[in-house]
């Protein structure tokens, strides 16, 4: 089964800095560990943007534990309530575990999701 992780492309995004180089490193490990079949930075696929990822839990306790434990562990309903939060419909009610990534490599993605702009 293909992996579904976080991760994917910025279309039509205009960004500079900090803020582009993030991007860009988002897409690339998206790309590489099959994030992006179900994510994108900015569009909602069959789940929710990074964007909004990163708008539900910056500066909230436990958020890199927590996004960590859904990448290794998969996750359950979880976008379907907050989706309506960010007026998105996520089209998966799951997501499954990512067997294909480790937790060093889960927390650098999570690292680099929690680093995007949210304005």
């Amino acid at each position: 089964m293909k992996k579904f992780l976080i991760a994917a492309a910025a279309v039509g995004l205009v960004l500079t800095g900090a803020s582009a180089d993030t991007t860009k490193e988002v897409e690339k490990l998206a790309k590489q560990y099959g994030c992006s079949g179900c994510h994108a930075v900015d569009k909602v696929k069959a789940g929710p943007p990074y964007r909004v990822i990163a708008k539900e839990y910056k500066g909230k306790p436990n958020a890199k534990e927590t996004l960590v434990k859904s990448i290794l562990g998969g996750s359950m309903m979880k976008w379907q309530t907050k989706g309506r939060k960010y007026k998105i419909k996520v089209k998966m009610a799951y997501m499954p575990a990512q067997h294909g990534v480790n937790k060093q490599q889960a927390e650098k993605i999570v690292d680099l999701i929690l680093k995007l702009d949210t304005k």
